[in-house]
Order: structure tokens, then sequence, then C-alpha cells
């Protein structure tokens, strides 16, 4: 089998949870003759590096190699470029058997997208995705702003790559029960598969430590996620209570709290400076995997206190080197330790459980130590072992591979009831793949005749041009409509003007083909676009529109990377070129019609959009750029103030209240994080940041797409940033 892994993290590059289980599982793999390739981001290559590591192909990229981070966030950007280096190697060596990539970060959107948007070079390759750490929950429990661009934006890039997979496996049942306390979760191809371990790693070995340890030991990054703070409260109230046993914290101690915008080691010095002086608290940084055994050799009680976990390998490090873990109920290894005979279990639901079981172990006897370590040890060794999840993963993978269904809906992460009846009788007789591009036009005799070039470059599609005349008057204008009138494959329908709005309803109630797409009089399309479009249309039942990246040219070149439309991000803002979308007609006629009554012009086809989502008719965008759409200081759009948006934007939530109404809480809160959404188009760029940035917003943008490209950048510059807005 051909199998290959995307990930951020794999030693020695990066370091991490991730980092270990892809170390394990390319491992895994490869010991049971499978051709195994690991694909990391890393910005310290020029662009490839491809090397072999005990059998296993490391490809190291880059992800500046296209243009994308010039339009695209930085994580949204390493996604993007996840894509076209698998892209580069299925069209140089064919497609693998498998590809899998962890939820964190998104990283498999975009080569998601793709594969349902019926691209030939991804479209049968099945794709598992592994749950590691979500950063929808974990933002939650560290109290980060999810809201706040481009935060939310990567978690929703997570929640459609949790939905988009061909198998979700989670390390454990407790995180598939967190994700179905926070959305409705509908891929149905799910299972809990523990990540595999390895107890004798670069010469550590697994035995029972035979000096009687002496040490309270935290192991991991201090974040609340992980249950440094709270497991300090339960502390202090046991040394205000007379308790004098020392506390070590050993992690990261650089991890930033948002709230306060200090670090978690400034904090807890601060707060705990007193038991600190009192020898009763004492912070180590990291340490090396190396170094761990050797550090942690008198540790007669390792703590995992998460208040919300998957399955943290320290769990797996400890109890394969016989220590006695007493952990938290909250994350998935509580489904590893057996209470009372491999381990020890409390509840921050009940917060007494914690110094119960901490005196509990600590007045074990040394036999009952051994008993505990020695049943550890075994436990991780037979049931975590590289042999034995790769049994339980293979016989899930197999099952997945014999699957010989197609696939003919698409995977939105929210999905509503669609309102559109199973037959809609058509007023007009509609040939099966016609596609009507409708051009409304009022006096643009300078551009439209480029236009209509654009559209029969179209490659692919069968097609007319149906020109929907909103009562001309200039005289160069209607000497160009004369000119259409001759044409073979273009139809000219005169009507009074009476705005845009009537003139795409004209054109869609007038349309032969079972397609339309609409096409302003000055815009141009690429000539694979419909083809693309309708490719799409054609291939998934739940698809009712499709758009594209968008180029302007004239008064600017800068790309627009539109996205899918979905709740709640397009009820905030628009996040979708709605002048250039192919439909259904069926569904434009059933749902998308133009509100003609709006207060001002401007806003007609995004108030289509919300409606044909509130009448559960989703749409798709496809990621590359294929159309063009002109710039112009005299535009319809450039006539519409801010003072017109915020009424138009007012109109939208009137006459959609019931559907802004599900969503109310999520647009508050959008609102709050990011501002207003009438001057946002990209959710995936950090707005905030880039506008408070001491220089211009353009070098601003790119100053902070290179700090975060540097690990090594991020403390010094968060501190430096919290020093300027001083």
């Amino acid at each position: 089998m051909n199998y290959w892994l995307l990930t951020t993290e794999f030693p020695p590059f990066f370091g991490g949870g991730i980092s270990t289980y892809c170390y394990f599982t390319s491992k895994m793999l490869q010991a049971n003759g499978h051709s195994v390739s690991v694909f990391i981001n890393d910005s310290s290559v020029n662009g490839l590096d491809v090397k072999l590591l005990d059998g296993v192909r490391i490809v190291r990229f880059n992800p500046s190699k296209t243009n994308a981070s010039a339009f695209l966030g930085h994580v949204t950007n390493i996604s993007y470029e996840f894509a076209e280096v698998v892209k580069q190697f299925v069209q140089e060596e064919g497609q693998p058997d498998v590809i899998e990539a962890q939820e964190y970060l998104g990283i498999a959107y975009y080569l998601l997208q793709f594969k349902y948007l019926k691209y030939d070079w991804c479209k049968n390759i099945p794709v598992v995705i592994t749950m590691h750490s979500p950063s929808f929950l974990y933002m939650e429990y560290n109290h980060v702003l999810q809201y706040k661009y481009p935060n939310y934006w990567v978690c929703e890039m997570e929640r459609f790559c949790l939905q988009a997979a061909d198998l979700l496996l989670s390390p454990s049942q407790f995180m598939l029960n967190e994700l179905a306390n926070r959305f409705t979760l509908t891929n149905q191809n799910t299972a809990v598969v523990p990540n595999p371990y390895e107890g004798e790693v670069k010469g550590r070995k697994a035995i029972p430590n035979k000096n009687f340890p002496d040490e309270i030991v935290f192991f991991g990054k201090l974040t609340y996620q992980k249950g440094a703070s709270i497991l300090l409260t339960y502390f202090k109230e046991l040394w205000d209570g007379g308790f004098r046993e020392p506390l070590i914290l050993i992690g990261g101690q650089d991890i930033v709290y948002h709230p306060e915008g200090k670090t978690m080691g400034d904090l807890i010095r601060r707060k705990y400076k007193e038991y600190i002086d009192q020898g009763l608290l004492k912070l180590e940084d990291r340490i090396e995997p190396s170094q761990i055994q050797k550090r942690l050799s008198n540790a007669k009680v390792v703590i995992i206190p998460s208040m919300n976990d998957n399955l943290p390998y320290v769990v797996f490090e400890m109890m394969a080197m016989g220590k006695v873990v007493l952990a938290s109920k909250q994350g998935g290894h509580s489904e590893v330790i057996e209470h009372g005979k491999d381990g020890f279990i409390f509840d921050h639901g009940q917060p007494g459980t914690f110094a119960q079981q901490l005196n509990h172990v600590l007045q074990l006897s040394e036999k009952e130590r051994k008993a505990i370590s020695v049943n550890a040890i075994h436990k991780v060794q037979n049931h975590y072992n590289l042999q034995a999840i790769y049994t339980q993963k293979m016989g899930l993978v197999s099952k997945l591979l014999k699957k010989k269904e197609l696939v003919d809906t698409y995977p939105f992460v929210r999905v509503r009831k669609s309102t559109l009846p199973v037959k809609t009788p058509l007023a007009l007789p509609d040939a099966a793949d016609l596609l009507t591009v409708i051009i409304p036009f009022y006096n643009l005799g300078e551009y439209v005749e480029e236009t209509i070039a654009s559209v029969r470059k179209s490659t692919g599609v069968n097609k007319e041009i149906l020109i929907v005349n909103d009562g001309s008057n200039d005289p160069k204008s209607l000497k160009v409509l004369e000119k259409l009138r001759k044409a073979k494959d273009c139809i000219v329908i005169d009507t009074k003007n009476a705005g845009l709005a009537a003139a795409r309803n004209t054109g869609a109630k007038n349309a032969q083909g079972k397609y339309i797409a609409f096409l302003d009089a000055d815009d141009k399309v690429a000539p694979e676009y419909f083809a693309k479009a309708l490719k799409v249309l054609q291939h998934n039942t739940n698809v009712h529109f499709v758009g594209a990246w968008t180029q302007y040219f004239g008064d600017s070149s800068k790309v627009w990377p539109t996205f899918s439309p979905e709740p709640p991000v397009i009820l905030y803002h628009n996040m979708v070129n709605s002048s250039s979308l192919v439909y259904k007609k069926e569904s434009f006629l059933h749902a998308g019609l133009n509100d003609g009554q709006m207060p001002f012009q401007g806003l007609e086809d995004y108030e289509s959009v919300i409606s044909l989502l509130e009448n559960g008719l989703n749409g798709v965008v496809l990621p590359e750029v294929l159309f063009h759409y002109r710039v112009r200081k005299d535009s319809m759009i450039r006539e519409v103030s801010s003072v017109k948006m915020l009424v138009l934007y007012e109109y939208l939530s009137k006459k959609h209240k019931e559907f802004y109404s599900e969503y109310a809480a999520e647009v508050f809160s959008l609102t709050n994080a990011n501002g207003s959404g009438v001057v946002l188009d990209n959710p995936s760029l950090d707005f905030q940041l880039i506008y408070r940035f001491p220089f211009n917003s353009r070098l601003g943008k790119g100053v902070i797409k290179v700090v975060k490209k540097n690990k090594y950048l991020k403390s010094v510059a968060f501190k430096a940033f919290n020093m300027i807005k001083k």
C-alpha cells in the first residue's frame, strides 16, 4: 500500500504530540511493508527537500511555493500549499492508495475541497482524518477568542475536514463526545483507534524505577486546557491547609495566555510567588525527549490534570516508564488507565477527588507502587504497541478501500433541509445540459463584446448567450446591441429600465438551459470555468450553485479568494463573489430571484445567496481563479456609500429574520471580535492585527506573515506588540 501522511509536525524538525504520533505511525506502516511518504510544511527549506529516513520518505516543502500567500491568511495558505504539493506528486507518480492528515489547523481543507469538487487528480483518493487537537475545542478551554479572525475560519476549516473525511479516526471516545456537544457531526464513518506507542525510543527502557521516588510532577504544556492553572488552585488549598510537599511543573512556560497578554510562566510566578519562595512550587522549562527518563526518575507521581484532552502521549510515556499516574477524567487518558490497577483517576467535576486521590497515591506502600508500575508498563506494551494498533487501523482502512460507492453529495459543515420540491414544474422546456449565460446590459457597449468573447472561448459546455437589455439609451451601446442581435449564438431581450435585479430575473425566467450563469456586461470568465462548475452541479445533488476565486482587473489587480458560503459567516459578511455564480435553474427560480425592492442597488446578488441558503440550497466555490471582475471607478457598487451599505445589511437581517435568529449568537460574537462585517470579505486574514500595526497595513501584513512562519520570533513579537500597544 502506498500511504501518504500529511502533518505540520515530525521529528526531529518539530516536536509535540502530533509529531510523536506521525513518527510511530510511519514506523508502524513501514514495518508492515507499506510505502510511506510524510509531507511536512517547513519554511526553512528552499522549495522541496526529499529524504529517506529509516525507510520512510520525508517530503519537506516551503509553504510559499505558489502565490496564494499574497491573498490567503497564513494558516489557510498552508492548507492550500499542502494540496498543491500533493497535486504535484500525484501528477508525477500517480495517486497513492490512502492519504491521512491531521484535522488540526485544517491542513487537508483544500485537498478535500478539490476532491469533492471533482478535480480529476484527487477525486478517487480515500482521505483519512485523524483527530488530534481541534482548535475550536482547545481555544475554548484556553480562553482564546474563537470568533476572532482568522481563528474562527481555521476552526471552520477543521470542522469541514471532520465532516468530509472518508474515514474519521479519533484516539478516544471522549473527543467524539466533546464534538457532539458542539456541532452536529454528520460523518457516518467514524471510529476510535488509540494512538500507537513503542516504549523503547532512543535508548529509553520501559522498566520500573528501582529507587523510591520523592517528587510530585506535572509534565506538559503550562496551559489552561492542560490543567496547569486548576492544578495550582488544588495545591494552593492543600498548602494553605498545611500540606508541605512541593509540586514540580516541567514544561514550556512561554505559552501566551491571551486574556492577560502574558506568558503562563510569568503569570504563575507572579500569582504563586509566596509558594515559590517557600520552595513549595518549582518551575522548570521543557526538556528534550532524550532527557525525560533521567529527569523524571524521582517522580513518585506524575499528574495529568487536563481540563479537556484527546489522548496525550504523556500518559503512554509515563506509564511505559513505570510511573504512577494521577490523571483527570476529562480526557482520553481516562480510557487508558484502569483506576487503582495501573493508575488513578480524579474528576474536575468533583474537585475534592483530586486531594483524595493524591493522598491515596502518596500513602501507597512500596509493594503497591511496584504493582501499579508493572501493570502500567504491561498495559502500554500489550494494548498500544505498534502491531496492536496497526491491526485495528488497517482493518478500517482495508474496509474503506473496498468501498465502491459513488458519493453524490458535498459534505457541508451545517445541513439545512431543502425546501425545493422533488419535482419543480418549469414554465419553459429545458435542455438536459444546456447552460444559459445571462448578461444584464445597460449602456456598457464599451465592454460587452469583450465579455461575450470570453464566453465564446468557454470549452466543454453547451451554451446559449442571453442578453437582457435593461432599457439602454446610449447610442454606442445600442449600436453594439444591434450587432449582437445578428449573432447566431446570442439572444437579446429588450425591457424597460427596471434595474439589475429585474434584468437578472427576466433572464432566468426566459433561459432555455437547465443551468444558468450571470455575467455582468463588463466582466469575463476563464475558458474552463463553466465546464468545471457544471461538473460539480451535475455530480452533487445537494449543490445548487458554484462560484470561483476572482481576479480583479482594470483599476485593481488583486485576487479575491472566495469561500464556500455557509452560516454564520455568510450572514456576517459576504464571502463569495455572488455576481459570478453558476446555478441549477430550478434552484434559482425557487429561492434565488433577485429582490428589486431593496432600498438601494448593489447587494441583490448577496441577498439571493442568503435566500438560497435559508432554503437549504447550498453552494460551493472552486478554489482557483476562474472569474475576472472589472474594477471601474464609475461602477454601480462604487456608488454604494458606507451608510447605504449599513441600511442594506439592516434590510437583509429583517427580511431573513428567522435565518439570522438561528445564528444570532454566532453573528453577535463575530461582530464583537472583528467589528462590522460590512468591510470584510476574507475570513482567513488577521484584519485587526494588520490594521493596528504601527506601519502601513501592506507592510504590516508582510511582517506578520514572516513572524507566523518562524516559531522563534512568535514570543518575541508578541511581547514587542504588547509594548507597542501601550
